[in-house]
């Protein structure tokens, strides 16, 4: 039986945080010997000034380390003294929140993501790693990796048990734009759905009684909840970023917008044609399915880039 890959995965372990994803794709593989470790804030997490979310979503790391607002650099002789005996990992993996290593770890290859390029600097984890990883095409600098955001696809499915009783669903952040995008089809009629706080299980399915799924991305980056949503089988209105044109078609995968008054007219016109949105719908679900555009690939990509 070959030896397991051994990994050490540094993250903020909030209740949700994007390494979550990465670590639930590391425990369905079955040749990885995961050990996690990081700052841990039990059901907190910093959105909208912090919130706590349920505690079935609390997942504590291996090693846990206390949080404090300023953290943000950890050593890794602080976390090599627990490991147990005999354990070298072959990869020591960050998944970025604001966390990175103070020096680089003198174990296995080094590598880095950064999930956040548009508003964290990563020029001392660029330093300290051998491979670095960027999930924002826009933001990236030479020699970086593009790696994809993704959906997981125990969490972002469809899921024909709940019903759909609302015409559009946003689940995120209460940007300005979004909040004026909202605000302006209700005031159109349309039934919206548009919360901050839901994830997993309470996320999906606030999706899924959707037909239409909202994003607005806030910078020029193509993020995580493009993939959700089409994975869930939602017909996609989201405005035009530098990378979609790389992985989707317009009117074909997603229905696009470049401003306020576009994406109001995107949403009623997918609303208005319900078949043509359906096809729009499948054509995307089908999309991110076949490509396999989940986070057990971005993992596979991380390894085969790491020669593991």
């Amino acid at each position: 039986m070959a030896e397991k890959i051994k990994v050490v995965l540094l993250a903020i372990w909030y209740p949700l945080a994007m390494a979550s994803y990465f670590r639930r794709a590391l425990e369905r593989r079955a040749d990885v010997d995961l050990v996690t470790t990081g700052p841990f804030t039990g059901t907190w997490i910093p959105w909208m000034g912090g919130m706590n979310l349920n505690q079935k979503y609390v997942h504590s790391p291996t090693y846990p380390l206390p949080f404090r607002p300023d953290v943000g650099r950890v050593p890794y002789e602080m976390v090599k003294v627990q490991l147990p005996d005999g354990y070298v990992p072959d990869l020591v993996l960050t998944v970025d929140a604001g966390i990175s290593w103070m020096v680089k770890p003198y174990n296995g290859i080094v590598a880095h993501v950064a999930t956040d390029p548009h508003v964290l600097d990563y020029s001392h984890a660029r330093l300290i790693s051998d491979k670095f990883f960027n999930m924002q095409k826009y933001y990236m600098k030479d020699k970086d990796i593009y790696l994809p955001y993704a959906f997981d696809p125990t969490v972002h499915y469809q899921d024909n048990t709940v019903s759909k009783d609302t015409d559009a669903v946003l689940v995120g952040m209460p940007y300005a734009a979004r909040v004026q995008w909202v605000d302006a089809l209700r005031n159109r009629g349309l039934t919206v759905i548009f919360e901050n706080g839901p994830v997993f299980d309470e996320y999906r399915q606030l999706n899924n009684r959707a037909s239409i799924g909202l994003n607005w991305a806030s910078s020029a980056d193509l993020n995580a909840r493009v993939f959700e949503l089409m994975g869930m089988g939602l017909c996609p209105v989201i405005n035009r970023v530098p990378d979609l044109k790389e992985f989707f078609v317009e009117d074909v995968h997603y229905l696009g917008f470049s401003d306020l008054n576009e994406a109001i007219e995107k949403v009623i016109a997918a609303k208005n044609n319900p078949e043509g949105m359906k096809v729009v719908a499948k054509n995307a679900y089908e999309c991110v399915w076949k490509n396999d555009y989940t986070y057990d690939a971005r993992i596979n990509q991380i390894f085969m880039e790491c020669g593991l």
